[in-house]
């Protein structure tokens, strides 16, 4: 289907993925994965629920099922996470590893609770250039739970 018999049924949204660029890079990503509306899912900053733990297993499994990717450093927020992988050879696509990754959460949730939408469809990524930028991006993450209430992706706790 293209624009224009699209019209009307779908929005047409832009990629968030740098254009021509290969995923399949051997390079250092820093992701970015938001909760569906921005649910406060994962419990508290600094201290996961027991679904954040879901989240950083399934982190922290990437590389088992992945081996040419590696996780260097990850945080788990109330409403989304923030981690760096690395990408060390070029038979993985990011975005399938991803992909893999919400799946796996996902499945494991609706286990206790089918209904709940766990992720935003997307997720937001940057490449990680230098090491100046890999050493900022590693202090914001680890410092990501003290800074949490000036935090970008800052919410109120969800009302039980």
């Amino acid at each position: 289907m293209n624009e224009t018999e699209n019209r009307g049924r779908f929005p047409i949204r832009k990629s968030p993925r740098l254009k021509n660029y290969d995923y399949s890079t051997p390079n250092y990503y820093f992701i970015t994965i938001c909760c569906h509306e921005m649910r406060h899912l994962f419990g508290k900053a600094g201290a996961p629920n027991s679904w954040g733990q879901i989240a950083a297993q399934g982190l922290k499994e990437i590389e088992h099922h992945f081996p040419g990717v590696k996780l260097d450093k990850y945080v788990i927020m109330p409403n989304h996470l923030h981690a760096i992988l690395i990408l060390q050879g070029t038979n993985t696509n990011l975005s399938v590893a991803i992909g893999q990754f919400k799946g796996f959460v996902s499945r494991r949730i609706h286990q206790s609770s089918p209904e709940c939408i766990v992720w935003q469809d997307r997720y937001h990524d940057h490449i990680i250039r230098n090491q100046k930028e890999y050493e900022k991006i590693w202090l914001y993450i680890e410092s990501n739970p003290a800074n949490w209430e000036k935090d970008c992706h800052y919410t109120e706790p969800d009302s039980e």
